[in-house]
């Protein structure tokens, strides 16, 4: 249905063969081009940034909802999803307020309200359509399930109140079926917000909504999102991919199911939050994150600022297209040292309960430096003498040995704690007037997944050890 870009329809190089596995499994055959694709960009646009000239992105405008609309130009932005090598784009239609996008009748028949009032007189939608169909590009859109509740007219005609009704469901499902029977294929997915459980979502309401969304197009691929967890999980049977909102690109999939859901995450460039400017990551580190998502099955969604008139901030479009880059044409590491299993793995700094994380030390001792196979780097918390340093395999191996050199400081007493699932833990080694020396355990073969290094001493300033430095975490099978 997409002719490839950049390889965004394809799987190519070391690739290929964990696709075809993967595509290979009896589940939902309708996310398979999403999974190809590996990786999207997604985009706020709206009345309160685009439309607001308190905001950098209304370029110092503020108009009319309907003017604004007609200055985005399509073919700017397509040209930079092209550039970056956009899988596919997530738009949004709308977000709490009653500006929409492109007209609908059935939303102007329940509000009131005339055209251009809410819904803008252009039809935005299908000139994104039009603009990236043509580079290849699939679009995808982003809905609510809590409809205009900022909006006091429309709140009211729709009937919104929490807990959510039927009735309510079945007004605000009524808009976006219109809108799916309009667009049909030309809109390949939704990625629909407040759908939260603790609005009142149940399965009958999400059932409701699933079955408008689909409208016009019954291979349209949906997430339903039920809110930010600790980590990506699916939600219900009327969804086809999970929604995964994260507040960084963190979690990594141990496969393309989870529970017979397409694995997806999504979260921000900027190190601010959603829609902001910058970068809170590296070329390589985003880059390296991409292709061990992609390699296992899983798809990652990026979150950039756009501006009033398409176009994008700079920072951010050098940054994606490096990293959907390396993702389509670069390779494995091999493991440093061969066989270590935390060799580049995600990482956490931790308070010694793991209860919370902690500051990175002098903003340059990052996690993942203890696991990047240099001993000249080191993972450093800030804010607390004791700590944690914990390592995700993603795999549950049966470990036999873990190795632990240290930095600067290193820990007079520590333990060695793994687990399968991140909650119930088992100590295999400990030690008490350690040295600093580098730290090896072996021990009969245990089924783990994380890892944790606990400093328990020292607890305090102007003691043996100064504090500790995790310069390198290696485990082995």
């Amino acid at each position: 249905m997409y002719r490839a870009v950049g390889g965004a329809a394809v799987c190519i190089g070391a690739l290929a063969m964990v696709c075809a596995e993967a595509l290979a499994e009896p589940y939902n055959p309708h996310t398979d081009w999403f999974c190809k694709a590996g990786a999207g960009v997604f985009v706020h646009y709206l009345n309160g940034l685009q439309n607001n000239k308190e905001e950098l992105h209304s370029l110092g405008r503020e108009t009319s909802w309907d003017e604004c609309v007609r200055e985005f130009d399509t073919e700017k932005f397509a040209e930079t999803m092209e550039e970056v090598g956009a899988g596919y784009v997530i738009f949004t239609i709308m977000q709490v307020t009653r500006h929409m996008i492109a007209p609908n009748a059935t939303y102007d028949r329940i509000t009131g309200y005339k055209p251009g009032e809410a819904c803008a007189t252009r039809d935005l939608v299908l000139d994104l359509h039009q603009s990236l169909s043509k580079r290849g590009i699939p679009l995808m859109l982003y809905y609510t399930g809590d409809g205009p509740r900022v909006d006091e007219r429309g709140a009211k005609a729709f009937g919104w109140r929490e807990p959510v009704t039927v009735d309510f469901v079945r007004k605000w499902a009524s808009v976006v079926e219109e809108y799916g029977l309009r667009y049909k294929d030309k809109v390949v997915g939704y990625w629909v917000d407040g759908c939260y459980p603790f609005i009142g979502y149940t399965d009958e309401t999400l059932g409701i909504l699933a079955k408008a969304l689909k409208a016009g197009n019954p291979k349209r691929i949906i997430a339903l999102n039920r809110g930010v967890d600790p980590r990506v999980l699916s939600y219900t049977q009327h969804e086809d991919y999970t929604t995964g909102e994260q507040n960084r690109f963190f979690d990594m999939p141990t496969g393309r199911w989870l529970d017979g859901e397409q694995w997806h995450i999504l979260s921000y460039l900027s190190p601010i939050s959603w829609a902001r400017p910058g970068c809170a990551y590296t070329k390589a580190e985003l880059g390296d994150y991409l292709f061990e998502v992609h390699r296992r099955g899983g798809v990652v969604s990026m979150d950039a600022m756009v501006f009033r008139d398409g176009s994008m901030d700079r920072s951010q479009i050098e940054l994606l297209k490096a990293a959907i880059t390396e993702m389509r044409t670069g390779n494995q590491k091999p493991p440093i040292p061969p066989g270590n299993l935390a060799f580049r793995k995600q990482s956490k700094l931790l308070s010694l309960d793991g209860s919370h994380e902690l500051v990175v030390n002098g903003g340059v001792h990052f996690p993942r430096l203890g696991v990047d196979g240099k001993l000249d780097t080191i993972a450093l918390a800030g804010g607390e003498w004791p700590w944690t340093y914990e390592v995700d395999l993603v795999d549950t191996v049966p470990l036999r040995r873990i190795k632990v050199t240290f930095g600067t400081g290193y820990p007079t007493k520590l333990e060695i704690r793994v687990s399968t699932d991140g909650r119930t833990w088992k100590t295999v080694a400990e030690k008490d007037g350690h040295d600093g020396k580098p730290f090896e355990a072996t021990f009969e073969p245990t089924p783990a997944r994380y890892i944790r290094v606990m400093s328990i001493k020292p607890d305090g300033p102007n003691q043996p050890g100064s504090q500790m430095a995790v310069a390198e975490l290696e485990a082995y099978q």
